[in-house]
């Protein structure tokens, strides 16, 4: 029993000492060459997606999304090939497993698994009968193929479920250790790797993707506050213009597909501008604030209600699965609430009104444009009549 015990602590002894001397100067190098090679891939398609934004380039941008991994890895080959020592090259490949993996999750492109696919399959071909190291026995081969199978499987799970990994650090780490593994079986059998030197490099490719991981993490956290502050109006906490688009844009799709019913309505405080010349911007500011309210108590007992501040006194409220008559219910206990408001200044005191304009989407909107422009006229007919109204579909309903 002792013996075994002194064999065990052998056999660690040894795997330690091949894990820490795997971190050199050449790998920690390399490490930073992968994160500023991530970087710049990063760079480069946040700026096309910017530059072809348009549903004319979609097509463009998922093919160039999916050669993203196969360009990084080139640049890395480039300095890779620059190593004299084959055993050093040997062990900084990992890093190229760790391209992939990244991308796999962060950019979720179906064209990378068939990519990677192709590529892995290529290297099984290289690996096993062109590179004539060692003769081929029956056992290596199987276990080759069955890295090359699971290469394919684990690729297209880990992008069909990119999500659910990112969210899950169990399911991150699977991943991981799955997919670096599988390539591990792939060129295992004809480099003649020492398990304990494959083990390590596995535990290595851990190491280096969890520091990735968790730098990503930070910077997912600050670019989903930072996209937080864009989709919030500052002043009365609705959702923003932009994140209006956005919406807009998506229910607009959705009631064309017929998968929702689509009702939009569009408000407007009445003599804003005379009120901020009265009493001024900060009497203004609690004007909308106050507005804002009165609003978003009046649609929280709607579900498929969406609050946005569009304009200087404006907003804009996107109905899913609602009617007209859902609408124009909604539309007058705004219309009443606002109403209700009194606003005190050392000037006096004043009452607030609000027109409202309502409109369900019909196939006669061919573009969100027309459709969003249908219930401005509405909005505008309520204002040239009186203001303090709502006018659904051309007819004011509350007089």
């Amino acid at each position: 029993m002792r013996g075994i015990s002194v064999i065990k602590m052998t056999i660690i002894s040894e795997f330690f000492s091949i894990f820490f001397g795997l971190f050199n100067l050449t790998s920690v190098f390399s490490f930073f060459i992968v994160v500023g090679i991530i970087s710049l891939c990063c760079m480069i398609l946040n700026a096309m997606a910017s530059a072809f934004q348009t549903k004319k380039y979609e097509n463009f941008l998922h093919f160039i999304r999916s050669f993203v991994p196969l360009f990084s890895i080139f640049m890395l080959q480039s300095y890779l090939l620059s190593i004299d020592s084959y055993t050093q090259w040997l062990t900084e490949c990992n890093l190229q497993v760790l391209l992939w993996f990244y991308f796999l999750l962060m950019l979720n492109e179906r064209g990378q698994v068939y990519i990677l696919t192709l590529v892995a399959t290529i290297f099984f071909i290289n690996f096993n009968f062109n590179r004539g190291i060692h003769d081929i026995t029956p056992l290596s081969l199987a276990i080759a193929v069955i890295g090359l199978l699971v290469i394919a499987v684990s690729a297209f799970v880990i992008q069909k479920y990119s999500v659910a990994i990112i969210e899950n650090k169990l399911l991150f780490v699977i991943a991981m250790i799955v997919f670096a593994t599988s390539w591990g079986l792939l060129i295992l059998p004809s480099q003649e790797l020492d398990v304990l030197l494959f083990i390590a490099l596995i535990c290595k490719l851990i190491v280096y993707m969890t520091c990735i991981h968790l730098v990503n993490s930070v910077g997912r956290i600050q670019y989903e506050a930072l996209i937080e502050r864009i989709n919030t109006d500052f002043l009365t906490q609705l959702s923003s213009r932009t994140a209006f688009e956005k919406s807009f844009d998506q229910s607009f799709k959705a009631a064309k597909n017929k998968t929702i019913q689509l009702a939009f309505i569009i408000l407007d405080i009445d003599n804003f501008k005379l009120v901020n010349d009265t009493y001024g911007h900060l009497i203004g500011d609690a004007v909308l604030k106050e507005v804002s309210h009165a609003i978003r108590e009046n649609i929280v007992n709607y579900k498929g209600a969406e609050l946005f501040r569009i304009g200087g006194e404006e907003f804009g409220i996107i109905l899913e699965n609602t009617d007209y008559a859902e609408a124009q219910k909604m539309s007058l206990n705004i219309l009443k609430a606002v109403n209700e408001l009194s606003v005190n200044t050392d000037k006096g005191t004043f009452g607030v009104t609000i027109s409202i304009g309502v409109a369900e989407w019909h196939e006669k909107d061919k573009t969100k444009e027309m459709f969003y422009n249908r219930a401005e006229s509405y909005l505008y007919f309520a204002k040239n009549n009186g203001k303090n109204a709502v006018t659904v579909d051309g007819v004011i309903v509350n007089r």
